[in-house]
């Protein structure tokens, strides 16, 4: 017991001298010209320090809702757990509104490296980089009550709770089902990286590997055989694979884990895969063949395996956001930030695919770490300005 208290007075005094800290940090910041900036930078600490991810992020979620409430406006929850908040445009004179999204969970929170600090220019913190994109809708909010928004259509915004990638969720079907709430245009929000646009979405599939070699499938008289071997064995042979004749499908190893032995051969191991490609039809014909491999494979090890779909993105329609990325584009240049174009997934690919223009722009510059995130506090005000813009162009001009 001497021990824990001990720990347990530690970790509290250590606490407190980051919280005297980071509340003398941001008395200096009062006096900085960019007061919505440094109260986005504010919430995205305190997000980043709340745990997930959990089943319905219920500690965030209390957060988002408080500071909207203290705005003035009216949020709304669905059964599983996500936050809608429509902001109102008096001069509105079309029902659809723009929609901006964001994931409230982050996968990589730690209970003391997500305890962030900063410096004179930068932000630390793990997981810091996705609580970003959900302070930056806060920070709309509140730019559109305080009538700092020039936009002539309604905004809804969605505080998603789940993965936005979760095979599971339902929630963009039902915002293009719904006549009132169906976007006229559509705009994820993530933390980094600024400048950064997918002009070609990809659709992706996540699948995650799960091996057992000390299974009900192994004799009492047989020594369990290495997970580590068969979950290596497994990402080589799904590494050579050809998926088809033009290579529009590619399949990358994203995790290797595995269970050590203490002595014995270590008997559990992970492998997380991700299947991308330009080619929906391939793209299904690649999930099935990975799958069954995987099966394959773990059968041939004498290992229990377990094959499931952890994630997926649909091929989006290009035709359907290209008059969007253009426009996102123009303004990346009038703001005087570099613009990079890639071709990679995007989960706004969701609404894309079924004709609405979405697309997803980053709001801030740094680098995402195993252990911490670093982020550009002076690209936060650039990125707050250029979100802004965006929605107000769509507003004006259309996409």
């Amino acid at each position: 017991m001497g021990i824990l208290a001990t720990l347990r007075g530690s970790l509290v005094k250590a606490f407190r001298t980051l919280a005297g800290r980071t509340r003398s940090i941001f008395r200096s910041l009062r006096k900085s010209p960019f007061p919505l900036s440094d109260r986005l930078l504010a919430d995205a600490l305190r997000i980043a320090e709340i745990p997930s991810p959990t089943a319905r992020e219920e500690q965030r979620a209390a957060f988002i809702l408080e500071r909207l409430n203290l705005l003035g406006l009216t949020p709304k929850v669905d059964e599983d757990g996500n936050i809608y908040v429509r902001v109102s445009c008096p001069e509105s004179t079309d029902t659809s509104p723009i929609l901006l999204f964001t994931e409230l969970s982050s996968p990589r929170w730690h209970p003391l490296e997500s305890l962030s600090r900063l410096d004179a220019h930068q932000a630390y913190g793990a997981g810091l980089a996705d609580a970003i994109g959900t302070a930056s809708l806060l920070s709309v909010a509140e730019s559109m009550v305080t009538g700092l928004v020039a936009c002539g259509r309604d905004l809804l915004l969605l505080f998603n709770v789940q993965a936005l990638d979760n095979p599971e969720s339902k929630v963009f079907n039902r915002l293009s089902d719904e006549p009132q709430d169906r976007p006229y245009a559509a705009l994820g929000v993530r933390g980094l990286s600024l400048g950064t646009i997918s002009t070609r979405s990809l659709g992706t599939y996540r699948i995650e590997v799960r091996v057992r070699t000390d299974g009900d499938s192994i004799e009492a008289t047989e020594r369990p055989g290495s997970a580590v071997e068969a979950i290596v064995a497994l990402a080589r042979t799904l590494s050579g694979v050809t998926w088809d004749a033009e290579n529009k499908t590619t399949c990358r190893i994203r995790r290797i884990e595995a269970g050590t032995g203490f002595g014995r051969n270590p008997t559990e191991g992970i492998l997380d895969i991700e299947l991308e490609s330009s080619d929906g039809g391939v793209l299904e014909l690649a999930m099935k063949a990975a799958m069954a491999t995987a099966e394959s494979k773990g059968k041939e090890a004498k290992a229990q395996t377990k094959v499931t779909i952890a994630g997926f993105v649909p091929v989006g329609d290009p035709k359907a956001g290209a008059g969007l990325i253009k426009l996102a584009s123009q303004a990346i240049k009038d703001h005087k930030i570099r613009l990079l174009e890639e071709n990679a997934s995007d989960p706004a690919s969701f609404l894309s695919s079924q004709g609405i223009p979405a697309m997803t722009i980053a709001v801030s510059s740094g680098r995402e770490g195993l252990n911490q995130d670093e982020i550009e506090i002076a690209s936060i005000e650039r990125g707050r300005k250029l979100l802004i813009t965006i929605v107000e162009r769509i507003s004006a001009e259309g996409v």
